[in-house]
């Protein structure tokens, strides 16, 4: 995606923070991504510890920031780019318990560790890499929490555009948990239309089945026209009980230990 920060933070001071007002006066697929609050239905029903400290790698213009202070004690939004960071500044002033650091994962230290440590959309290659250093910040009980899309959607083989960064399920489960599962546990959930605007959230254990998504929610990045039916092929994938591997995009909870 293309960096919008000069362009957000314009409109944020001339709509004096009023994000409903701003989009619906300036219609645009970027604007809905970074100041959306469907954002936000990612991970505003998952419990997190009050007590928490919370690591965001990403700063994402501060779509999911303002969540995140209002659910743990202590925020870190972590980005390369100080101009994103200063649009989240903007959106979340006056929250104390936000720290903005300019840096990336890979040179960034925290002695202390965190007990959530938050990757929407922002994991990159090298992958295992990434990931391995994110574990290494997180307390022994710390909870790693990754979205990304995934490279068999549904909606992607149906023509839309993918993320530059994509992985399928069984390559986020080795990446995880080792080739051989036993690196801990990773929960899965499946957000419809995708994570970045998600309405839905299925888990392993409540999946749609046929007819749950005929009339799937159109994703706004939807190509105009279609290469096939995916109401049609949905229920063909339902039907084969096979949604978890065509999925259009995961959340997935892990931790070192078996039990969250």
């Amino acid at each position: 995606m293309n960096d919008i920060s000069p362009e957000l933070k314009n409109l944020f001071i001339k709509y004096h923070g009023d994000t409903k007002k701003l989009l619906q006066e300036n219609p645009s697929l970027d604007y809905m991504y970074a100041l959306s609050d469907i954002r936000e239905n990612l991970l505003e029903w998952y419990e997190f510890d009050e007590a928490a400290s919370l690591l965001q790698v990403g700063s994402d213009y501060g779509a999911l920031t303002g969540l995140y202070s209002r659910r743990v004690r202590q925020v870190t939004v972590l980005d390369p780019d100080g101009r994103n960071l200063s649009v989240n500044r903007l959106r979340n002033e006056g929250k104390e318990n936000i720290r903005y650091i300019t840096g990336d994962l890979d040179s960034f230290e925290e002695e202390e560790g965190f007990d959530y440590i938050v990757m929407a959309g922002s994991l990159s290659q090298p992958y295992d890499r990434h990931i391995r250093k994110a574990k290494s910040l997180l307390k022994p009980e710390g909870k790693l929490i990754l979205s990304i899309c995934n490279r068999l959607g549904l909606k992607y083989q149906a023509g839309a555009v993918p993320d530059r960064d994509r992985l399928s399920r069984s390559e986020i489960l080795d990446l995880l948990c080792g080739e051989d599962g036993k690196q801990g546990k990773a929960e899965f959930y499946y957000p419809m239309p995708d994570y970045r605007l998600p309405i839905t959230l299925y888990s392993d254990g409540h999946l749609p089945g046929k007819g749950d998504l005929t009339h799937a929610i159109l994703a706004y990045d939807y190509p105009k026209y279609l290469r096939f039916d995916l109401g049609k092929m949905f229920d063909e994938v339902c039907e084969g009980k096979q949604f978890e591997t065509f999925a259009n995009s995961f959340l997935t909870i892990w931790s070192s230990h078996e039990e969250n």
